[in-house]
């Protein structure tokens, strides 16, 4: 009798162990699956900014350019030097010497950038060469940024 109540002990801490497992397991895939969602949201955000950043220097360039009201014409100057300062950081180049690289260094030098550098590098090409292995490129680090991370097990 007592062998048997033994058996069914441990019997009872091997399926105790297995739902722990289990139970870890399932935790561990919350805590990834989180992290995921939240760096999509990171780069959605980053998206949402730079979008606004890019409407807004529109918005008072736009602006500066219609209106003949007196009070604009004297802010005109300074807003404008503003407008620059702001156009050229939000604008900036992410890759030193971009401009002197081939459509594949180009194409190469995308690889590494995030939702930003994306943004900028294809503002700078519908602008200016508008190279299709670039666009195609920025077109696959986006879907490379979309992915769910490498992770190793239990390192969540």
């Amino acid at each position: 009798m007592l062998e048997r109540v033994r058996e069914e002990l441990k019997e009872l801490q091997g399926m105790i162990r297995g739902a722990q497992d289990q139970f870890v397991d399932q935790a561990d895939q919350l805590v990834h699956q989180a992290r995921h969602k939240a760096h999509l949201v990171r780069g959605e955000g980053e998206e949402r900014l730079w979008t606004l950043e890019t409407q807004a220097i529109d918005w008072v360039d736009d602006l500066l350019e219609r209106s003949d009201a007196p009070g604009i014409a004297r802010v005109r100057e300074p807003v404008a030097k503003l407008l620059d300062q702001a156009r050229s950081s939000v604008f900036a180049n992410p890759v030193d010497g971009y401009d002197s690289l081939n459509a594949r260094a180009a194409a190469d030098a995308v690889r590494d950038l995030g939702t930003t550098g994306l943004l900028q590098i294809e503002a700078i090409e519908k602008n200016g060469k508008g190279r299709k292995t670039v666009f195609e490129a920025i077109e696959r680090r986006r879907a490379q940024l979309q992915k769910l991370p490498f992770r190793d097990r239990g390192a969540a």
